[in-house]
């Protein structure tokens, strides 16, 4: 004869706990999503290779105006003495054997045995100007046309409007066609007038020589002017001046006019090894756990 053996005694006796009662549970975890990402270079010698750059060689020239203002200091007057012109005499005299006359007076000029061969050519001229053309305008005129009546279409039959059993016939209407084309009458227009009469006349196309014969009246002299003048004594009141300048300084810039190409010099370059750790990105998730009876 088996034992009554309670809830409680067969619970301890399988060493059961709360889980085993239960149809679903969650727990927190824990879990890496990703690692930060991170770039280091390759660690060894690297050849560096130069580049040329554009240096400026020259400038272009600039014109600097400075800014300021300069201040004149008065110093001693000055003392001079001239020679005061009193008067001028001016007088004429016959030029000498082999100088030349300073001023020659009014005369005049007698041209004679003047002779002008014209050489001649022949042009046409317009002996009558004609008449001006005069252009007298056509037309076109169109007869009237010849009509006549004619159907534009048969019998009309239509059922009566009140007696739905009566046919009505209705007579075909009618209209005016052109059954012959009036004439056209045309008048062309007529151009009147004349061109112009030509001639020719001969005319002075040049001149082949010309000659004449000229002589001047008249009779040169030297004109002398001689000063007549007197010693005096005068102060001339002129300071000296002594100059002081200011100004303000400013910074220029110049303007490249020209360059030259400038190569730098190949070199190498050391990379060092590098340890790096990465760096976990986590996060906490709850799942969630369902159980399932299992039959013995």
């Amino acid at each position: 004869m088996a034992d009554n053996i309670t809830k409680a005694e067969l619970q301890q006796a399988l060493e059961l706990h709360a889980l085993a009662y239960k149809d679903a549970a969650t727990v927190a975890i824990t879990t890496a999503d990703g690692v930060n990402s991170f770039s280091t270079g390759k660690a060894g010698e690297y050849d560096v290779v130069a580049s040329s750059v554009s240096v400026p060689a020259t400038y272009d020239a600039m014109d600097v105006t400075p800014a300021g203002s300069v201040n004149l200091t008065a110093g001693t007057a000055a003392a001079a003495s001239y020679d005061k012109t009193t008067g001028i005499t001016v007088a004429t005299a016959a030029p000498e054997e082999g100088a030349s006359a300073t001023y020659t007076p009014a005369g005049s000029v007698t041209v004679t045995n003047v002779t002008v061969t014209p050489s001649s050519a022949t042009v046409a001229t317009v002996t009558d100007a004609g008449t001006e053309y005069q252009l007298t305008a056509g037309s076109a005129v169109k007869g009237s046309d010849t009509k006549s009546a004619f159907a534009t279409e048969g019998v009309v039959a239509a059922i009566d409007a009140e007696d739905t059993e009566m046919l009505v016939f209705t007579t075909a209407s009618t209209a005016d066609a052109v059954t012959a084309a009036g004439d056209v009458t045309y008048t062309a227009p007529q151009l009147s007038g004349s061109l112009p009469t030509f001639g020719t006349e001969s005319v002075v196309s040049g001149i082949t020589s010309a000659s004449a014969t000229a002589s001047f009246a008249g009779t040169g002299v030297i004109i002398n002017a001689t000063p007549t003048y007197t010693a005096s004594e005068a102060t001339v009141t002129q300071p000296t001046f002594t100059a002081a300048f200011e100004g303000t300084s400013k910074s220029v810039t110049p303007t490249v006019a020209t360059t030259v190409s400038a190569a730098g010099t190949d070199g190498k370059v050391t990379v060092a090894s590098e340890t790096i750790t990465p760096t976990l990105q986590t996060s906490e998730k709850t799942p969630a756990v369902s159980f399932t009876a299992v039959n013995a």
